[in-house]
């Protein structure tokens, strides 16, 4: 009876802890944006009708507005062009740089818009024999005539990795979305589905 009891608990704390958690980040975020964008709003509010206050998710509102226009601003050829000039800036100072361009490399990976940020979620053997885990195909390189599989592996979470040079006939391709293999191991494992499926071979892919 108590290991039941014990066994269901455990089992609700799972359920209702990242729903919690979840919930708390998403209050924080319209919090904090709220308070940004919430002050120029009521002044400009009070500037037509002096007698209304504050209405509460102006700022909530704003925010997303502000969000969307630079999307689309993003998407065309000045934006793009303008933003690339200023990404050239930011790069040029440092320290702010580091932090800058790794933000930016995480985020660019899941970008509907980046064709060059992870290809494939494939499976090697690292970091020796026996031993297998899980990578991002980047890209090939030929080295002596010999082609090879360019694959980021993260070694602490997502943050860190290393990039390997594997035999491109040695790589395997998973059958899974780059945001699955990143919930995965962002989560430690714990987001791993119950079965992981094996396409092909980068080799056999290149080939067919």
């Amino acid at each position: 009876m108590r290991a039941n009891l014990k066994k269901s608990f455990l089992t609700g704390l799972f359920v209702i802890f990242p729903l919690a958690i979840s919930i708390a980040l998403l209050v924080w975020f319209f919090r904090v944006v709220d308070r940004l964008f919430s002050p120029p709003i009521d002044g400009i509010i009070r500037v037509f009708a002096p007698e209304v206050g504050h209405i509460p998710g102006t700022g909530i509102l704003t925010g997303l507005a502000i969000i969307l226009v630079v999307g689309i601003f993003a998407r065309n050829v000045v934006g793009e062009r303008i933003l690339a000039a200023l990404d050239r800036l930011i790069n040029r100072i440092p320290w702010y740089r580091t932090v800058y361009s790794t933000v930016k490399q995480l985020t660019d990976a899941i970008s509907p818009d980046n064709t060059k940020s992870f290809k494939e979620v494939v499976l090697v053997e690292y970091p020796g024999p026996g031993s297998r885990a899980i990578g991002f195909h980047t890209g090939t390189v030929a080295v002596d005539g010999k082609e090879f599989a360019l694959v980021y592996v993260p070694t602490n979470h997502l943050y860190l990795g290393e990039v390997v040079l594997f035999p491109i006939d040695s790589v395997q391709v998973l059958q899974m979305r780059v945001e699955q293999a990143i919930r995965l191991l962002v989560s430690g494992g714990i987001a791993a589905p119950d079965r992981i499926t094996l396409t092909q071979t980068l080799s056999s892919e290149k080939s067919s």
